[in-house]
């Protein structure tokens, strides 16, 4: 939209009436969020350049017919969030003096498809249109009768559940479509050849199809997302599509599960008090139709079990594939099957079993961020990602699978079931969380420049064999993957800046960790009793910026870690709240300490010498009486040691 220079901003300002102290020629007006109830004819009457004017939310009822009769120049009108239903012809009258009005904003108006028929009559220069969060439930011709100019139409969040046919034929100039978050139950005989942008998500779509015409389609993004579709859509032969996204649907291909013919489906179309019955091949369309402009698809979360041989091979221009959340058993990342090109795949949350590879080409794939996590995987090819030479980011969290090391020796090499990432030399985000890896030794990540490395919830004894990435390791994740309460040693990898080892059995702090300058730990979940933290000036506190504590058994009696923690305003400790400590087998807050607690502290604290100071007045009490109680009963004492031991006679 053109920018307009001499601009006010008058909203949340609890106006009643709009402000006329402003300069008369003010081009750009804002009213939002007051309270303007109505639109008289003098209300904006003397701004006669106005060209742009917003009302948002103000409770707008009535608009008077000759509202705008002094603003003829105006350009944009917003009247999202008001009442304008209540006087809808008023506005339909006052909307005659804006003949060059090209953005119309009537988003969340109670209006309906009788309304708009009256609104928008005449408005023939309109180019934007927004009816958004309104109770529209049908469309057909008559509501965009003469919007020849229109560009883009946005009808979301409304009730439609039926589209005439040639409701949109007139709009020769519309590019984008929004009809998402509507009632529409499918989408048949598709021919909006002129369109650029489709958005029909959050529907109940089953089905979609297009004219089967040999003419150009100018559609470049399609959103089919969150529907019921059962089936692949039958796009248009020719097109343009660069975004196609399907995810959240009911879609699979059914040709493996039946012989040939029952691929062929008839539709029953009820239209116009007319029976149509369209059978199509659902196999034939899918390959028939042209994707080589198609660089990105989203096809997650449907019920995918195969994809059709060549399927993915005709993509020629794909560069994101998401498949994740499907029934995938078997992929194949041959050059026959996929795209060479292809930079992101997402197969995570199926159960693949087999990945298919090609041992005999030298061809590399393209791939930067490979995500294979949670699925059944338990021996992939040793050599599978030595062909992806580009390759940034993988994922192989929860699968059984085990890396190779050094220990692995060349002569097992077709026997070992483990993958090689060695002298991987692109790869710096790599994910093994609950693989179940066995690296307490060996180079695993020998010739790697790793940056984040995710190791949790695995059995681990030590770190060791993480050496050869110490000096390029920064986010490194080891929860509960030690189950042993073991000295870690850190001291070798200085760049390390976030570190979370929650969820183990550590009851000592690492103490190389002082030394080192990390903005983020996570300590939860552990049996640690205090730190050793004893100076603000440690390494570690100058940089950390966020450290997580709770469930810890801490000792009540050894929190002088926390004062010092609890002074250093940069530090974060977003789980305060659940920071506690242990006395006497009760658990408080470290922050609301009872002072009868703190001063049993004090003594329980005091060390030897007050244990001294105590015990020393009892032991001499005690020996002065000992010595009262001999000499009082001394000569009665003396007698009976003498009669013991005097002889006797016979």
């Amino acid at each position: 939209m053109k920018q307009y220079y001499r601009y006010a901003d008058c909203s949340h300002m609890q106006l009643s009436s709009v402000p006329q102290d402003l300069p008369n020629d003010t081009e750009d007006l804002v009213l939002d969020f007051n309270h303007l109830v109505s639109l008289d004819e003098h209300s904006v009457f003397k701004y006669h350049d106005l060209k742009s004017l917003n009302l948002q939310s103000n409770g707008l009822k009535f608009v008077n017919p000759y509202a705008f009769q002094n603003t003829v120049h105006l350009e944009s009108l917003s009247l999202q969030d008001n009442s304008i239903h209540t006087k809808y012809d008023l506005l339909s009258a006052a909307l005659k003096f804006t003949p060059f009005l090209k953005k119309l904003d009537l988003s969340q108006n109670n209006l309906n498809e009788d309304m708009l028929i009256l609104i928008l009559r005449n408005l023939t220069s309109l180019e934007s249109l927004y009816l958004d969060n309104n109770i529209i439930m049908r469309l057909d011709s008559s509501i965009f009768e003469g919007l020849s100019q229109l560009k883009e139409l946005s009808l979301q969040r409304n009730y439609i559940y039926e589209i005439e046919g040639g409701t949109f034929e007139g709009l020769m100039k519309l590019r984008n479509l929004n009809l998402a978050y509507n009632h529409l139950p499918c989408i048949v005989d598709f021919g909006l050849t002129q369109l650029q942008s489709l958005n029909l998500s959050f529907n109940n779509i089953e089905w979609f199809q297009a004219q089967e015409i040999d003419v150009e389609f100018h559609l470049e993004r399609l959103d089919i997302s969150h529907n019921q579709l059962l089936f692949f859509p039958l796009l248009p032969r020719r097109n343009q599509l660069h975004l196609l996204l399907l995810s959240d649907n009911e879609m699979r291909f059914y040709a493996k599960l039946s012989d040939a013919n029952s691929s062929l489906v008839s539709f029953l179309v009820i239209e116009n008090n007319s029976i149509n019955i369209t059978t199509v091949n659902l196999w034939d369309e899918v390959i028939l139709s042209n994707f080589s402009t198609l660089h990105y698809l989203d096809m997650s979360r449907n019920q995918f079990h195969n994809l059709p041989e060549g399927f993915l091979a005709k993509m020629s221009s794909l560069a994101y594939l998401k498949l994740n959340w499907n029934c995938l058993e078997t992929f194949s990342l041959t050059q026959k099957d996929i795209p060479s090109d292809i930079i992101e795949l997402d197969l995570s949350n199926n159960k693949l079993s087999t990945l298919q590879v090609d041992n005999t080409s030298q061809s590399y794939l393209g791939l930067k961020y490979f995500n294979l996590s949670n699925n059944i995987l338990q021996k992939l090819p040793r050599h599978i990602f030595h062909n992806m030479n580009g390759l940034n980011s993988l994922d192989l969290s929860y699968n059984k699978i085990n890396l190779c090391s050094y220990s692995h020796s060349v002569a097992d090499i077709g026997e070992s079931n483990c993958v090689d990432i060695r002298n991987l030399s692109s790869l710096r985000y790599l994910h093994l969380s609950g693989c179940g890896i066995e690296l307490d030794t060996g180079r695993a990540f020998h010739g790697t420049a790793i940056t984040y490395l995710d190791l949790s919830y695995n059995h681990l004894r030590d770190i060791y064999f993480l050496l050869d990435i110490a000096t390029t390791l920064q986010f490194l994740y080891l929860r509960n993957s030690l189950p042993y309460n073991v000295s870690v040693d850190f001291s070798a990898f200085g760049n390390l800046i976030y570190l979370d080892i929650s969820e183990n059995v550590l009851t000592t702090f690492p103490t190389s960790l002082l030394e080192l300058a990390l903005h983020f730990l996570d300590l939860r979940k552990n049996s640690l009793t205090s730190l050793p933290l004893d100076s603000s000036y440690q390494q570690l506190l100058q940089n950390i910026k966020t450290i997580y504590l709770s469930d810890n058994p801490f000792d009540c009696c050894e929190l002088s870690w926390w004062v010092i923690l609890s002074k250093i305003t940069q530090i974060r400790v977003p789980d305060i709240q659940e920071v506690n400590c242990q006395f006497s087998h009760s658990y408080m807050p470290v922050n609301d300490i009872p002072e009868s607690v703190v001063q049993s502290c004090r003594w329980k604290t005091g060390g030897n010498l007050l244990y001294l100071l105590l015990v020393f007045p009892m032991c001499l009490t005690l020996l002065i009486a000992l010595i009262l109680l001999f000499l009082l009963f001394r000569q009665t004492f003396l007698q009976s040691l003498k009669r013991c031991y005097r002889t006797s006679s016979y």
